[in-house]
């Protein structure tokens, strides 16, 4: 099929119902997002100030940027468990070598380059040897786990150099830099789904791959490309996080995967895959992150965080049933 045709396929009907079923959910969810900033305004008279409001947009930043990453993945029908230990695992690379041998921006490419690598493995794996995305993924996910925890030998690194907190700690108009290069990625990914080629043919794969194929589409050369974009922005994130924490945790990460999917489908991206905006995921990740803080401000121990973020997967989920019928 030629591009004009493929062109002339996502300007469809249908892919215009999709388009304004997304917008009407996107809608709703910031009515929710909305909702839930004047509840917790309500309990805590200091939610609502600026420095509460960096406070949290520094803490979505990274787990914004790991969700680009995952929405382009669901919009292909499948899903990245191992974003939380690639993200780990490049913090923790960057952190340990800035520390022993300075030169933080030589290592802060290495620690990308990780995370790209481990992304083209997962696509790999999943293509070249069939292996299913959720058992690669998950076992992914617990190797980089025991990797983080044997080369850091189970304790933080502290980096103590500007240049190390340089991506974590800098302001741009007194905006922190995270929430700069998250809304500039989300901006970057917005435009490329929208009307690049690559765009067309993930929301084409995530529709129904069998006919992306038949079409003219490598769809395996397509989900690969796909799961490196993930590795990529999940080391990304990693490395921020390192950054803007002045050391990288043993557990960075671990509650990436459930959070990410989470965040996903609750800005309207099927977990089926083809239909949602990308715009989506950065509400359904302020909804997230605005839940966890104003739970913390209330005293709530962390557990409850965890229960929180359950109940919204399901809940993001079970919405998402209700959309297909």
């Amino acid at each position: 099929m030629t591009e004009k045709g493929e062109r002339k396929t996502m300007d469809t009907p249908i892919a215009g119902t999709h388009r304004v079923r997304g917008f009407l959910n996107q809608a709703r969810m910031l009515l929710v997002l909305i909702a839930l900033m004047a509840i917790f305004s309500v309990s805590s008279p200091y939610f609502l100030n600026m420095k509460n409001m960096f406070a949290i947009g520094l803490t979505i930043s990274v787990i914004g940027i790991v969700c680009i990453g995952q929405s382009l993945i669901l919009l292909t029908g499948a899903f990245d468990l191992s974003v939380g230990g690639i993200a780990g695992l490049s913090g923790m690379i960057v952190a340990i070598l800035t520390k022993q041998y300075g030169n933080y921006w030589g290592w802060f490419f290495l620690g990308l380059a990780a995370g790209t690598g481990i992304g083209l493995i997962n696509g790999l794996l999943i293509t070249k040897m069939k292996i299913n995305a959720l058992i690669t993924t998950l076992s992914m996910m617990s190797i980089l786990s025991g990797v983080v925890f044997l080369v850091s030998g189970g304790f933080a690194i502290g980096v103590n150099l500007p240049s190390f907190r340089f991506l974590g700690t800098t302001r741009v108009f007194s905006i922190p830099l995270p929430i700069v290069i998250l809304v500039t990625l989300y901006a970057v990914f917005y435009v490329i789904l929208r009307f690049s080629v690559f765009g067309r043919y993930v929301y084409s794969i995530g529709g129904n791959a069998e006919a992306a194929r038949l079409s003219g589409i490598n769809v395996d050369r397509m989900r690969i490309l796909v799961y490196t974009l993930s590795g990529l922005l999940s080391g990304l994130g990693g490395i921020v996080l390192a950054s803007r924490l002045g050391s990288a945790q043993v557990d960075a990460g671990s509650q990436y995967p459930i959070n990410s999917i989470a965040a996903c489908v609750l800005g309207g991206i099927s977990i089926a895959g083809g239909e949602g905006v990308i715009w989506g995921s950065l509400i359904g990740v302020a909804i997230v992150g605005i839940l966890q803080s104003g739970l913390i401000m209330m005293g709530m121990p962390s557990y409850y965080q965890w229960i929180a973020t359950g109940i919204v997967l399901l809940a993001a989920v079970y919405l998402d049933q209700l959309r297909k019928t």
